[in-house]
């Protein structure tokens, strides 16, 4: 559906800016490059921050925020950037598998926020996230950091990191745009210096400056694509809810090239789709053959009422209309890397630093998490929102590498909490869900048996997934409780002939029960291992 774009953001005047020094310089005013500029500020640190392009951007993934990332906006006191962009409560999810479904809804209702009616828990009520359109969100956050005293947006694209003779980095040179320097008597783009104790790099998955910083073996990796689509009062089964939507074929089909599908509101008319595509390529949208190719495989799986929308959504996007238009984007996942380990003055922050597979909608909700902590141990000491600071006390001097590097170090394992559940939880889900062989077909199973159970077997892993009560022991212990329910499941579930397994079948069944267990141990425990190495 046709809606304006949120104005641009207007920028400070570069040349201006440029005159003065900063306790901290961020590159990249995206989800959490804007909250740190807003929170470090409210904590008594000068701020400069960095965007390309501060008009509205256009992403198809940054659309959900699971309850833990809007308790942690709450814990900054800029909750108020969820209001007044048309946002979509979120009360859990339902994961659908051929004709059956499971309900999957967040934990009830522990922390008030700002949406919260009466007392806690009432009537039933959940702990609530929010979807809602990327741009709009992006843009609430850049005028809550452009409106913090404390904090100049400059509209400017970073060039280099300035480093002294030892090559600790002392601040970045970048070329405004022509508009953000009335003051300037030239019309050609000058870089300009500006110098600060600390730089934060957050430019997002496709950082310019994160080798700059991490190992050469630190490296993005890609398994799949998602394929972006608007749909249009979309009838859903579960309003409220995303929805999962897992391809069941009979174990003689041959594997299909689309893995979970992934289907939530984010506005009163708009939904938005995403379907994962198996490996680094995907069909050419220019010449219809991936209009077509969705067609074909996307259409059988899904629940009866989504699909109107969904072919109005194919037919639209052949036309020349670049709202409706297909778009790709690559599902990365990067393994987190200790900070303060590489050139002194300069830390990675978001995606720069760590991502995941989006099937679990947690980047954003491990970014702010993030924020918190690191304000805490980095922030300037003034009270605001619901932050608590380090009790060794303020670092006066940001340009202090060694007392920063300390709090770094700090930060990468604090961090682990929630981080390492959304990371694993996010990779080992895909893995399952996008099932490629017998054995994880086994797991997938077993997976959504575990849910169908429910109790703690549902509102276990939603504790994690939501960031509500993150820990990864009990990650670990719900996976592999997973892992011998679906090999309980090889000998006791009926088969497609309703015939239970016999006893002769058991000598093989054991032998597919240890083959199943050492796919649960490939799946998880090399990004536990990743999640915490030295």
């Amino acid at each position: 559906m046709t809606v304006s774009p949120a104005p641009r953001i207007p920028s400070a005047d570069a040349t201006v800016a440029a005159e003065s020094r900063y306790d901290v310089a961020i590159v990249g005013c995206g989800i959490i490059g804007s909250v740190l500029a807003a929170s470090l500020a409210k904590s008594g640190r000068k701020v400069i921050v960095f965007d390309s392009n501060l008009s509205e951007p256009d992403r198809i993934v940054g659309e959900l925020l699971q309850p833990g990332g809007c308790l942690a906006l709450q814990k900054l006191g800029i909750e108020d950037t969820l209001d007044g962009i048309d946002a979509v409560p979120t009360t859990g999810y339902k994961v659908f598998w051929g004709a059956s479904d499971v309900a999957i809804p967040y934990p009830p209702e522990s922390v008030k926020m700002a949406w919260s009616d009466g007392e806690l828990a009432k009537d039933g009520r959940v702990q609530q996230g929010r979807s809602f359109h990327h741009g709009r969100f992006i843009q609430n956050l850049r005028r809550k950091a452009q409106s913090t005293e404390g904090v100049t947006l400059v509209e400017a694209t970073v060039n280099e990191l300035v480093k002294d003779d030892s090559g600790a980095v002392l601040g970045l040179t970048a070329t405004p745009r022509s508009s953000s320097s009335p003051s300037s008597t030239s019309d050609d783009k000058v870089p300009l210096t500006y110098l600060a104790s600390l730089t934060i790099i957050s430019d997002g998955c496709h950082s310019k400056f994160r080798r700059a910083v991490l190992p050469s073996h630190i490296t993005p990796t890609t398994r799949s694509n998602f394929i972006g689509l608007m749909l249009e009062d979309a009838v859903l089964p579960a309003p409220n809810h995303g929805h999962v939507i897992l391809r069941r074929e009979a174990p003689s089909a041959d594997p299909s090239p689309i893995g979970p599908v992934l289907v939530y509101q984010l506005s009163t008319h708009d939904t938005r789709m995403l379907v994962d595509i198996s490996g680094a390529r995907v069909p050419s949208a220019s010449n219809g053959d991936l209009a077509a190719f969705l067609t074909t495989h996307v259409t059988r799986v899904l629940p009866p009422s989504i699909v109107p929308s969904f072919e109005q959504a194919i037919e639209r996007s052949l036309g020349p209309d670049r709202e409706y238009r297909l778009r790709s984007m690559p599902n990365q996942y990067l393994p987190p890397y200790p900070q303060g380990r590489g050139p002194p003055g300069i830390v990675l922050v978001g995606d720069s630093l760590n991502m995941r597979h989006p099937l679990t909608g947690g980047g954003m909700t491990v970014a702010f998490n993030d924020a918190v902590i690191l304000v805490g141990l980095l922030g300037g000491g003034k009270a605001f929102g619901d932050v608590k600071y380090d009790e060794r006390g303020v670092v006066e001097d940001l340009g202090d590498w060694q007392t920063v590097r300390e709090r770094l170090e700090e930060w990468h394992w604090q961090r682990k909490g929630v981080s390492t559940c959304i990371n694993a939880l996010a990779q080992a889900l895909y893995s399952l869900f996008g099932a490629d062989d017998e054995n994880l077909e086994v797991l997938k199973a077993g997976c959504f048996g575990y849910f169908e159970l429910g109790g703690e077997c549902v509102n276990g892993p939603v504790s994690l997934l939501s960031a509500l009560k993150p820990s990864p022991l009990s990650l670990t212990a719900h996976f592999f409780s997973v892992a011998f329910y679906s090999i309980w499941l090889l000998f006791t579930a009926p088969r497609a002939d309703k015939r239970r397994p016999s006893l002769i079948e058991y000598p093989a069944l054991g032998v597919k029960s240890l083959q199943v267990f050492w796919t649960a141990c490939v799946v998880l425990l090399p990004y536990m291992w990743n999640e915490f190495q030295m």
